[in-house]
């Protein structure tokens, strides 16, 4: 596999795709608009005959409407296929997912939402799945996934899911959103220290910018305390900070989790302290995900949330609350001495697997046309659809649409039929309008900078798979402290039994396949 570095798409500057341009390559045959009629692997003189692939994926909002679909018509005709594709909605997707994995002929291709876990790696073991690897030798597109995301999902050397791509840096949580009218309006600067931070939010605590005493400075939502500890989240950027490892560090070749530091009970001291002052949204503790936060900050009431440079694409619903609103992005924030960081992600959401029952000649064909999928020309695609039916040109990144367009688009959702994105440094990039996206991709080339490496990444514990709530007791504990009903004695003697129980057991698998990858 090759190396991606961090450098712009080509999508985002150069009109490559046929459904955007009429010009798809010299190997495929075009139909009278300017579609490819034929797979990634056929000649224009003897075109196969469609593949068909039945294909199960998670859904986020609202499904694409099915019935006269242009953009499934023309990415079926471009790729040589015939989807049969099934969108399930995410709450319901697990309990799907068993049912069509059980079956185990339901389906040619299925997305494992939870990547390389210890469920998958099981079915794997249990030969549920289609060794990948000899069919990944002669793909384009998907060789352009880092070297990282690829160890991150193979399994005794091999790949049996391809990964859907994703940032490797920083994630839904990258970076620290900040109103800038409020800090214009106080003649504060944007901060780049912990310390500078902490003083904004006090300043909004005082002054109230949102009126009525209805100002959150910072608003953060609680751990549910499954898969790890912690009073909080939407922290991430202040872990960092505070010198924090990500999840597990090796120190002297021993393995040491986070809240096993020093560091992390300093953290929570400026929790604790920040709490005592008000500048923490005392609704933190019931909200249950990042969105609940989110809806603070885009709902004019709160300074300061742990987003991405995505969450810029926002500013309309923000604006729409306050005209004056402005968000600035602190790209990374700084503790007293100078540390900072963002997490090595595993840079991916997702595998697509191909269940065993699947003929081996049709494999290679499925893969092919995920490396079609994630083309230069069906980047274009997702973002801007068939011309003159989801837009009128894609431009510098962003698609060009009327009214009409735009809606038609958002009824097709061609981006839906994309089941393997392009590898995109970028990807979190996504504003339609030029300036912004500029910004976004700016902040994206600082934190690439900054990326703190988690060593156990690629491996899983079968002792935390069957000990979901070993984190629970301390997670509560350390909320107690942060709202100052207990002392650090309570939390420290959650850590220790952790650390002595079934903490112990955990670190043991993960340590043992760490030491087995670096002899």
């Amino acid at each position: 596999m090759k190396r991606r570095t961090l450098a712009p798409v080509l999508a985002a500057t150069l009109m490559l795709g046929a459904a955007l341009s009429g010009c798809s390559g010299s190997d495929s045959a075009k139909d009278e608009k300017g579609s490819s009629s034929t797979s990634p692997g056929a000649t224009a003189a003897t075109p196969s005959a469609p593949t068909a692939i039945k294909a199960m994926t998670i859904l986020f909002g609202d499904p694409p409407q099915m019935t006269n679909n242009k953009a499934l018509e023309d990415l079926e005709k471009r790729g040589n296929v015939d989807l049969d594709m099934t969108f399930v909605p995410s709450e319901a997707y697990a309990d799907k997912l068993s049912v069509a994995v059980s079956a185990g002929d339901s389906y040619d291709l299925l997305l494992m939402d939870g990547g390389k876990n210890d469920k998958f790696s099981n079915l794997v073991k249990m030969g549920a799945f289609q060794d990948l690897t000899p069919y990944l030798e002669n793909t384009k597109n998907l060789n352009l996934i880092d070297d990282a995301v690829w160890n991150n999902v193979k399994i005794e050397g091999k790949v049996y899911g391809i990964p859907r791509p994703r940032g490797l840096y920083g994630g839904g949580q990258a970076s620290f959103l900040i109103r800038k009218d409020w800090l214009d309006q106080y003649n504060l600067p944007v901060p780049k220290t912990m310390d500078e931070l902490t003083q904004a939010m006090q300043v909004f605590k005082e002054k109230d910018p949102a009126g009525g005493g209805k100002t959150i400075p910072l608003t953060l939502f609680a751990s549910d305390g499954a898969n790890s500890a912690g009073p909080f989240d939407g922290l991430q950027p202040a872990l960092y900070a505070f010198g924090i490892p990500n999840t597990w560090k090796i120190d002297s070749d021993k393995p040491v989790r986070d809240f096993q530091t020093t560091e992390y009970k300093t953290m929570l001291e400026w929790l604790r302290d920040c709490w005592s002052k008000g500048l923490i949204d005392k609704d933190t503790p019931v909200l249950k995900n990042q969105q609940q936060a989110r809806n603070k900050f885009l709902g004019g009431t709160a300074g300061v949330f742990a987003g991405n440079v995505s969450d810029i694409n926002s500013l309309d619903k923000l604006k729409a609350i306050d005209p004056k609103a402005e968000i600035a992005i602190i790209d990374i924030i700084e503790g007293a001495d100078g540390k900072a960081g963002v997490p090595v992600l595993e840079g991916y959401y997702g595998l697509w697997a191909i269940p065993s029952s699947v003929p081996k000649e049709k494999v290679q064909k499925i893969v092919d046309f995920l490396d079609f999928s994630a083309s230069e020309e069906n980047y274009a695609f997702s973002k801007a659809g068939v011309t003159g039916i989801h837009s009128s040109e894609f431009k510098d990144g962003v698609a060009v649409q009327t009214d009409e367009q735009k809606k038609q688009y958002d009824l097709d959702k061609p981006s839906a039929f994309i089941l393997e994105n392009r590898s995109d440094p970028y990807v979190y990039a996504s504003s339609k309008d030029p300036a912004i996206l500029v910004v976004q991709k700016a902040s994206l080339d600082v934190i690439s900078q900054h990326g703190v490496s988690n060593p156990f990444i690629a491996y899983n514990s079968a002792t935390a798979s069957k000990n979901p709530d070993s984190y629970k007791k301390m997670t509560v504990a350390m909320t107690k402290y942060i709202l100052g009903e207990l002392d650090w004695n309570a939390v420290q003697k959650e850590i220790d039994a952790w650390t002595q129980g079934t903490g112990a057991k955990i670190t043991q698998d993960l340590f043992e396949q760490y030491q087995a990858d670096h002899k």
